[in-house]
């Protein structure tokens, strides 16, 4: 930034391959698998279909998720949760050329089976540092430098960790006013009582009582940590008054069973 000090400098996180860029990543998350002790490694896949080269400085990060379920992001090893002091990175910076297809290993050391029962985690960055700056003819050294940010998600689960289950803790309606707007919106709290992450869908449903008619927003996403409570709200077009059966259903996917409340609610004028 030095060079030019008026320029901006964007960081976009990224946590999908970019078709507008021509720059993937895949997977975008990496699962851990290995006996107590062993030196386990997991491959990353990076694409290149652009006619210009991009470097990558990479370093990790610990990471958690608050209790809507935004992640937050703080020093590696700095939460009681993270592994990034058993994941080693054969190098912390490449380039990849124009069309190139590139495969780069991340090596974790599994801990030892007294060590850990929970699941753990940390985050893989790799931050673009070559980006170009853009020309701004009418006002030089204003460019715009765009640099992209791709975040892959590193997860451990040990082999005794308890599985758990998601349970609803609560199940409300509310009829509000937000930025002079009228809000009609369900929310649920729900808390997963296991040792490992969890992630899937919250499906709602809503059923008119007097005419029978049925309602289903679109689904809501959900991705919860081992051992922690998350709200989620989800927004309902306005609805006509009257007396309503309201269903949420956690679904964590095939092999897991599917967690259901339901609560009857009234909709005023």
């Amino acid at each position: 930034m030095s060079h030019w000090p008026l320029c901006l400098l964007l960081s976009l996180l990224f946590c999908c391959g970019l078709q507008a860029q021509q720059i993937s990543f895949s997977p975008m998350r990496l699962f851990f698998k290995g006996a107590p002790g062993e030196t386990v490694s997991e491959t990353i896949t990076i694409s290149n279909t652009t006619s210009q080269p991009y470097e990558f400085l990479l370093n990790l990060k610990d990471w958690n998720r608050d209790s809507l379920g935004t992640k937050h992001y703080f020093p590696e090893s700095s939460l009681p949760h993270s592994n990034a002091k058993n994941i080693s990175l054969p190098q912390t910076n490449f380039i990849i050329a124009p069309g190139e297809k590139k495969i780069y290993t991340v090596n974790m050391r599994i801990p030892l089976a007294d060590t850990q029962k929970t699941a753990s985690n940390s985050m893989l960055f790799f931050t673009q540092v070559n980006a170009p700056r853009t020309n701004a003819k009418a006002k030089p050294g204003l460019g715009i430098r765009i640099s992209m940010e791709f975040g892959i998600q590193l997860f451990y689960t040990p082999q005794a960790a308890d599985r758990g289950s998601l349970q609803f803790e609560a199940f409300n309606y509310e009829s509000l006013r937000i930025k002079d707007s009228a809000v009609q919106r369900l929310i649920v709290k729900y808390q997963n009582t296991g040792q490992v992450h969890k992630d899937g869908f919250i499906r709602f449903e809503l059923t008119n009582k007097q005419t029978g008619e049925e309602i289903k927003p679109a689904p809501v996403p959900m991705a919860i940590a081992p051992l922690s409570n998350q709200v989620a709200y989800c927004p309902l077009v306005k609805q006509a008054p009257g007396d309503y059966l309201a269903v949420a259903i956690l679904d964590t996917g095939a092999g897991n069973d599917l967690q259901v409340a339901e609560k009857n609610i009234h909709v005023d004028e």
